[in-house]
Formats: structure tokens, C-alpha cells, sequence
């Protein structure tokens, strides 16, 4: 990739709300797979397991397939085992079910959460320490390391359950011109500015990313190559429409954006950037300001 030329599961997996809540509970992530992954509870059961279609998908073989459910009932939060080959621990004790406290440790094979009440300081704390380790402090977007995290996630449901998944990818154009003639601190409202009109165009459960410099990509779960054109296009005339000030001068710029999507050509997630690279590679070449995606291959 070039240098510089980010509903839930439909519940809740990991495309988590940034915004704290004051209502309802958390679990942390403290030690083992996922290691700082917020997960947020309210009146909708989580399963935690191995399987792709778990509420929070913990990918290691110390983990049963549907490990074990955390639910709310009569304003209390428990945990009950689903029958786990190696049980669900409460503060290392094994447990049929259990009422949770605030601070109890749940081990999940060799994961262990940490159950932490709204509104508590230490709930706070964990708030801000997951939004600086996933989140891009310019544009408020996953960072890369978050994006990629969250369409391998997307990539593994989408081959369990048979459905297409499309990822693009979007670089402004002519950006350093921007920076070179009114300064960085133009750049960075320009950025912010198109990540601001990203935000507003994502339908769930589509997510965005910056992947550094002025490149953004957005995963399309569910989406299939024609649809992703569609929403690709859509996406291309939302950003050339917007414009943002800095000292008194309105800027703006275009986008050229790849496309691609799950399948022959692209059977795991490095394949799949790499097409949309690819793809957004192209665009600039033929004149910027376009969209262009990886042609659809005819069936064997």
C-alpha cells in the first residue's frame, strides 16, 4: 500500500459505541486473546465462544464453540456456563451461574474479563484507554490497526455464513497540494472534514477506518460488488460536496476510491486490501475522482 498518497454483531461483536454509557455494565478484556476489547452489556444476552456466530468471538482452542452467556435480569448482570469443556471461572472458582459483582474476573479458557459497573472510574478509565489504543485522534475513525482487526472479524462470519463482503478504499486527491500551499493545519481540517461526511454516510453495519495519511477504507459486510460500486459512487460525491475553512479559505477536495470484494480472487483479508489497493491504484491513473473495482470474474 502506498504511504499517503478507519450494530454490532448484528448485536454487538466489536464495533463497539465510543460513547460512554450511563446505563447498564461493561466486561474488559485483561488478559489473553482480544486483550483490550471493551464489551458492552445491557438488556441483550452476549454469548462469548469460539464460533463465528458468538455475540464476542474469542478465536482460541481454549475456548468452546458457545462458551458462556452473559445476560441482565431484575437489575443484576450473571454469567451462566453453556456446558464449556473448560468451564467458565468466577475469580478462578468454576461456576453453573453467577451474579456478578462490580470487579469480579471471568476467565473464558486462557481470556479473563474483567465485569465493571457504568459510571464508575474505573469503567472511565477503560473508556479512554480503549478509544486511544483503537481510535484515530484526527478523524475519530478506527485506527488501522482496529480496522484490520474488525474486517478480519467480518471476513470469518462472512465465510461461516456464506455471505459477501466488500471493502473500499479512498484516497484524496492532489493532497499535499493542500498541505504545501495553506499549511498542515488546513490538511488536518480538510481530514477531519471527510471523515466527518464518512461518518455521516455509513449504514450499519458498514465501518470506516483511516489507514494513515489521507487514505481511508470502509468495510461493506453483507454488500456485493454491484452494491459497493453503488455505495462507492454515493460516497465519491459526498466528499468532492464537502468543503471546510481554515483561516478564512474554504477547501475541498476529490477522492478516488478501489473496490473489492470477498471471493476467488480475494479469499483472505490481505488479498482483499491488497485488490482494493490495487483498484484505487488504477483510479488515480485514469484521472482521479472515479471509482473503480476488480472486474467480476465469470463462473468456472
Amino acid at each position: 500500500m502506498r504511504k499517503g498518497d478507519g450494530h454490532t454483531t448484528q448485536r454487538l461483536r466489536s464495533a463497539r459505541t465510543l460513547a460512554p454509557s450511563s446505563r447498564g455494565a461493561c466486561m474488559v478484556v485483561i488478559s489473553g486473546n482480544r486483550l483490550g476489547q471493551c464489551i458492552d452489556l445491557h438488556d441483550v444476552p452476549v454469548v462469548i465462544g469460539r464460533a463465528p456466530g458468538s455475540d464476542f468471538q474469542i478465536e482460541h482452542r481454549s475456548v468452546s464453540r458457545a462458551h458462556c452467556k452473559v445476560y441482565h435480569d431484575a437489575g443484576k448482570f450473571y454469567v451462566r456456563d453453556l456446558g464449556s469443556t473448560n468451564k467458565t471461572l468466577i475469580n478462578g472458582k468454576p461456576t453453573a451461574e453467577t451474579a456478578l459483582k462490580d470487579g469480579d474476573l471471568i476467565a473464558v479458557g486462557e481470556t479473563v474479563l474483567k465485569f465493571v459497573r457504568r459510571g464508575s472510574l474505573e469503567a472511565r478509565y477503560h473508556e479512554a484507554l480503549y478509544e486511544l489504543a483503537t481510535v484515530d485522534s484526527l478523524t475519530q475513525l478506527y485506527n488501522r490497526r482496529k480496522f484490520r482487526e474488525l474486517i478480519e472479524e467480518c471476513m470469518s462470519r462472512a465465510n461461516a455464513d456464506g455471505t459477501p463482503l466488500a471493502l473500499l478504499f479512498i484516497d484524496l486527491d492532489r493532497f499535499k497540494a493542500i498541505n504545501d500551499g495553506h499549511g498542515h493545519l488546513a490538511g488536518d481540517e480538510v481530514l477531519r472534514g471527510v471523515a466527518r461526511t464518512v461518518r455521516e454516510q455509513l449504514v450499519k453495519p458498514e465501518f470506516a477506518g483511516r489507514l494513515g495519511g489521507e487514505e481511508f477504507a470502509i468495510a461493506l459486510p453483507g454488500a456485493t460488488m454491484a452494491q459497493a460500486e453503488v455505495r462507492a459512487q454515493t460516497l465519491r460525491a459526498a466528499i468532492e460536496a464537502t468543503r471546510t475553512a481554515h483561516d478564512g479559505i474554504c477547501h475541498g477536495c476529490t477522492a478516488s476510491i478501489g473496490v473489492s470484494v470477498l471471493g476467488r480472487d480475494a479469499p483472505n483479508v490481505s488479498d482483499l486490501m491488497r485488490a482494493a489497493d490495487l483498484q484505487l491504484f488504477r483510479a488515480k491513473a485514469e484521472g482521479r475522482n472515479r471509482v473503480c473495482a476488480t472486474p467480476a470474474r465469470p463462473p468456472a
